[in-house]
């Protein structure tokens, strides 16, 4: 099994038996090998010198916490103490199985609190942790294991558990070693990742593993100094990607390395506002108002971005309960990248498609600019709901059907100001994206809701207010071209309910739409209700109108339409698609 080498600095010994191993190698660590006699048990000389070392870490530990309440600065010493107090005691006696989890809580209590008291007496910086008095001060530098991003790429390290989110119906966790941390990225722009689609807030899963060279070459002082009464021995601070790596050599010892899966998508949605009916009426009055496109973790070259778009009245967080469990996948680590679209859902469907358009052109460029990536020439899309809708835009040519919707005249004939051509034809007129060859619709109402046509939706509709430039546009060419369109055009600026109306002229026309040859359809349906007229649907969506024409595979999902993007039998589907992808596409490997 080949093992992540250790720093330079540190010396050959520790090299030998301080490593953290590849999880792709195999799924468990190997059985620690035997130090003392056969049958595993340790030899009785250095139990006793370990449980010393347990004991003094409890005590350091102790110590640090007050100071670390009163602002003491020697906090920070004090619980580096404990961690190698805690580290030396798993070393020294590694096949002893008790000793061994009582040091493991010791040291990730230790290195918690270490990282806690560092960030708050400014001793972290990007250079790692600032260790000691000025005098004899040491840097233990941060090293990157398997995540994708290096150590000047790191805004800090979050050691505090996320609090639990009810978008994520659960939380993975694994047992182990080390203290599993959020690592949140900086905020800058490289080539691989771009700034202009970055999310606010990038947050990675890691596992924080301080690692000391071999115990008993520490220069103990004569005179107690703060709460060490030795010199600060040399360390690394490992920060491991927990999907990647399986466990972390302590000498002899192989101890399961710790793991938080969920709290990175948790530290995400702390940072992320819910969206609420207020901002589905009024989606330009404060907060995030522009379309977007956003990467959740820094782009990495060869592997594929999977761009989840969500439905009506609601946000990208409704997406973290799925992508919770495919993270628990590692072809999903490996192989995709999540993307999200958010965008204000009460504005025109035409604008937001046409911007989701411009920014996955935008983004693929940057991302990829000599077109050498075949990752980035076989994007999927997933959309629930009106996502689905978008989705689909993405992948057929509209001619002139969406036109011819609104209106009775060809475009060209239409009296518009040059710039207002410029702006309304994109919204109208596209070629389906050559890079998307994968689309998935999610209680997709391809053939409309009812709902949006009782009366809750028509005063919906009329609430919404639409973006006062596009509004602008509209009172101007509707005045000076009259009779040029449509009735329901002519009253005002259609909504995104005017387009889910099943009578819809733009959704009828969207409906002919079929996606060329290169693209395959998926189709997943809720069917958790039955109606009053003996069918199914998911109180939202008929069975009938999610059925997405074409679509080379169709699911039925006993759940509703909030639901059934979180249910399990989506998300499996959803896996089993990625998989085909993966081997349709000769990316598999």
């Amino acid at each position: 099994m080949g093992r992540v080498s250790v720093a330079g600095w540190l010396h050959a010994a520790a090299a030998a038996a301080m490593a953290i191993m590849p999880a792709m190698a195999c799924a468990a660590p190997s059985p620690p090998r035997t130090a003392g006699p056969a049958g595993g048990s340790p030899v009785e000389s250095d139990l006793p010198k370990a449980q010393g070392h347990l004991r003094r870490a409890r005590e350091a530990l102790k110590a640090s916490c007050e100071m670390l309440g009163k602002c003491d600065r020697h906090a920070v010493d004090g619980y580096y103490l404990a961690c190698e107090e805690a580290w030396n005691a798993a070393w020294t006696a590694p096949e002893c199985r008790d000793l061994l989890i009582d040091a493991a809580d010791a040291y990730a209590d230790g290195l918690a609190g270490l990282l806690e008291s560092t960030r708050r007496h400014g001793r972290m910086g990007c250079e790692g942790l600032r260790i000691g008095p000025a005098g004899r001060q040491i840097v233990v530098p941060f090293r990157p294991q398997a995540l994708p991003v290096d150590a000047t790429g790191i805004a800090s390290v979050e050691p505090q558990a996320q609090p639990d989110d009810r978008r994520l119906s659960r939380r993975h966790l694994r047992d182990g070693f080390g203290l599993p941390v959020v690592v949140r990225v900086a905020n800058r722009s490289t080539p691989e990742n771009p700034r202009d689609f970055a999310a606010a807030r990038q947050s990675l899963a890691a596992t924080a593993v301080l690692r000391f060279a071999v115990p008993g070459a520490e220069n103990r002082l004569e005179k107690f100094v703060g709460p060490a009464a030795l010199d600060h021995a040399p360390a690394v601070l490992d920060l491991a990607n927990p999907v990647e790596i399986a466990a972390v050599h302590i000498g002899s010892a192989n101890p399961h390395l710790a793991a938080d899966l969920s709290a990175p998508l948790l530290d995400v949605l702390d940072g992320t506002p819910r969206s609420n009916v207020i901002g589905f009426l009024q989606p330009f009055t404060g907060g995030a108002t522009t379309p977007h496109l956003e990467m959740l973790e820094p782009h990495q070259p060869g592997r594929v971005p999977v761009v989840f778009i969500h439905g009506l009245a609601s946000d990208e967080g409704t997406w973290f309960d799925m992508l919770n469990e495919l993270r628990t996948w590692p072809e999903f680590h490996r192989r995709y990248e999540p993307w999200v679209f958010h965008y204000p859902t009460g504005a025109a469907f035409l604008q937001s498609s046409a911007s989701l358009r411009r920014q996955l052109q935008d983004a693929v460029r940057q991302c990829d600019p000599e077109g050498r990536d075949p990752a980035m020439r076989n994007l999927v899309l997933v959309g629930h709901s009106m996502g689905g809708l978008h989705a689909k835009m993405q992948v057929v040519q509209s001619s002139d059907h969406l036109w011819n919707a609104v209106a009775t005249v060809p475009f060209e004939q239409v009296r518009l100001r040059p710039e207002f051509r410029r702006l309304v034809r994109p919204f109208y007129f596209f070629e389906p994206l050559p890079f998307v060859n994968r689309v998935v619709c999610i209680a997709t109402p391809h053939r409309g809701s009812l709902i949006a046509s009782l009366g809750i939706g028509r005063l919906a509709s009329l609430t919404v207010r639409p973006p006062p430039q596009l509004k602008a546009v509209h009172d101007e060419v509707v005045r000076t071209n009259p009779g040029a369109f449509r009735p329901e055009f002519e009253r005002r600026v259609p909504t995104t309910i005017d387009i889910l109306q099943p009578d819809s002229r733009t959704l009828g026309a969207l409906r002919e739409l079929r996606p060329p040859c290169w693209v395959t359809m998926h189709s997943v349906v809720g069917v958790g209700h039955a109606s009053l007229t003996g069918g199914r649907d998911d109180c939202v969506v008929s069975e009938e109108s999610a059925h997405t024409d074409g679509a080379v595979s169709e699911v039925c999902v006993p759940a509703t339409h909030t639901k059934v993007h979180h249910h399990p039998q989506t998300i499996a589907e959803l896996r089993r698609i990625l998989t085909q992808h993966l081997i349709e596409t000769g990316l598999a490997r």
